[in-house]
């Protein structure tokens, strides 16, 4: 039973990956798309604009809907069927309102948020364009509770894809459109018009969830209740919503705060406006881009097992608990490790290819660690807010985003590093979150720390995989530059060492006994991969 549990954990998590690389991956080529069309200074304003409408976005659609997902689990796993619809219930009401208020404000507000919070009016019309959309999210995000709540990540895939579909294509076209027909544009334009790709994108995500609401939604029958079982439950709605949106909170906050920091330092240190804008732009519009797209697969386990963790927790099944757990963390390091080598040994052609931006490898170089701990950070936020530790994700980044506003502000000032200090600020705020919730996991429940076994063996693995992939690159681009030009043989090369340098780490990974058969076993699609390798190798457990 626990194995098909644990197998129904990865699936979910398996289907949320594949989709948030899918949107990310999408939402990536725009970012160079658009990065190769305004540059890294007009990335840069866009960046401050999208910061804030990611960190509003946190406040109405992350805590509730996570609520939703939770609340729901427990009472389904206790079979009050409508108790949890009637949570779902009361939850869209206070969506609907809070999204309302915050849609509103955002766009009334904005000419003041630009001049005193950034110093810079030019992000007014970015802000303006992008608040419609905070009130069309907010309801999707409760749909995908709802879903999610029943263990059905199906749904919030597609909802996700189609959603990045639309706001890229839009984006896109808008790009296109003004480049070709005003003789007289400048990169504002640009970003002024794609600012409107959240609310385009908003609309089909919410068309998809509303198809799969209709098709496989229960109808919502509520017993009759009294006042008091609906102040309880809306109650155990806020109460949970809350500090989960805070800690959702915390990482866009993070982002504001480098919009703000980064470039009035870096003017305070001699740059100009111009430049300032371009070295954040490539932090936040490049390197972090990058960053997010590998983050989002292991982020995806997170999310998958807050309902799993509530329904483990339920039943009192403390041993199935502490599986599920070191499962997931295991696995967001089985992704994260041979990814942050990867970028470490490819990051200069791949920032070539998708950014025409190799100037910014020495960024990279600083960031490639950060891709482990924002994983695990996000990982064990969701495993402590599956257990109802709501606070200790709070109190651990608010930590970090300390440390970060000590670090960035000391070090960028240093003429050697200025922007280096970015990431390593970054890095240094997600390893001090991601210890924190780690040890505060362990105080909670029995949980044997056997890192010192695997994660030695996984690191060498992602070491060897990342050599593999510069060795294999270099000998294919030399090959194919005279045949198939710069470009092409750039993005071939780039494809083909990615393809082998996957199997190298799969067969190293085995042959140090970094992942067991049963582990392997538990990943949906690539099990039958990993499984010929054991038996190729003859390793029997």
């Amino acid at each position: 039973m626990s194995n098909n549990k644990e197998s129904s954990l990865i699936k979910n998590a398996f289907i949320l990956s594949l989709a948030a690389i899918f949107s990310k991956v999408l939402g990536a080529f725009y970012q160079a798309f658009l990065y190769q069309s305004v540059g890294a200074g007009g990335v840069g304003i866009y960046m401050k604009g999208i910061s804030f409408y990611a960190m509003l976005l946190a406040i109405s659609a992350a805590g509730i809907p996570i609520a939703i997902s939770k609340l729901m689990s427990e009472e389904r796993a206790a079979g009050r069927v409508d108790v949890a619809n009637r949570i779902f219930t009361y939850s869209v009401k206070l969506l609907i309102f809070l999204g309302l208020i915050l849609s509103v404000g955002l766009y009334v507000f904005a000419p003041i948020i630009a001049d005193k919070i950034f110093a810079d009016p030019r992000t007014t019309y970015v802000l303006q364009a992008m608040a419609p959309a905070l009130f069309l999210v907010t309801i999707m995000s409760s749909l995908r509770g709802y879903f999610q709540g029943k263990q059905q990540m199906l749904p919030t895939g597609l909802s996700q894809v189609f959603e990045q579909i639309a706001r890229v294509g839009f984006s896109v076209g808008i790009t296109i459109f003004i480049l070709k027909n005003f003789t007289r544009y400048n990169s504002l334009d640009i970003i002024n018009g794609v600012a409107f790709g959240p609310f385009i994108g908003a609309i089909f995500g919410l068309f998809v969830l509303m198809i799969f609401y209709k098709r496989k939604g229960e109808v919502l029958k509520l017993n009759v209740s009294t006042q008091i079982e609906n102040f309880k439950i809306f109650k155990r709605i806020i109460l949970f919503a809350l500090p989960v949106t805070l800690a959702a909170l915390l990482p866009t906050f993070l982002d504001v705060i480098d919009g703000i920091i980064i470039p009035t330092r870096l003017l305070a240190s001699g740059f100009s406006l111009g430049e300032s804008d371009k070295l954040y732009g490539s932090f936040s519009g490049a390197v972090l881009a990058l960053v997010n797209l590998i983050v989002s697969t292991s982020a995806a386990f997170a999310i998958s097992i807050i309902p799993a963790i509530a329904a483990a927790i339920a039943r009192k099944d403390e041993a199935d608990l502490a599986r599920k757990i070191k499962l997931s963390i295991k696995m967001v390091n089985f992704i994260s490790v041979p990814a942050g080598f990867g970028l470490l040994f490819l990051g200069k052609p791949i920032l070539d290819l998708i950014f025409n931006a190799s100037d910014a490898y020495p960024i990279m170089q600083f960031s490639f660690i950060m891709i482990l701990f924002i994983g695990l950070y996000h990982n064990t936020t969701g495993i402590l807010q599956g257990m109802g530790k709501t606070y200790i994700p709070i109190i651990s980044l608010s930590l970090g985003l300390l440390i970060n506003v000590v670090v960035l502000t000391l070090l960028i000032s240093v003429e050697s590093l200025n922007i280096l200090a970015a990431p390593i600020a970054y890095t240094l705020t997600y390893i001090v979150a991601f210890l924190f919730n780690y040890v505060a996991i362990k105080r909670n429940i029995k949980l044997k720390a056997d890192w010192i076994h695997w994660f030695p063996r996984v690191a060498f693995s992602g070491l060897v995989t990342g050599g593999s992939a510069l060795l294999i690159y270099n000998i294919t681009f030399n090959l194919l530059f005279a045949i198939v030009g710069y470009t092409i043989g750039q993005l071939l090369s780039i494809l083909l060492s990615v393809f082998i340098a996957f199997f190298v780490y799969v067969f190293v990974l085995v042959l140090s006994r970094g992942i067991s058969r049963s582990e392997a076993m538990k990943i949906p699609k690539l099990s039958k991969i990993v499984i010929k390798v054991f038996d190729k190798l003859k390793i029997i457990e």
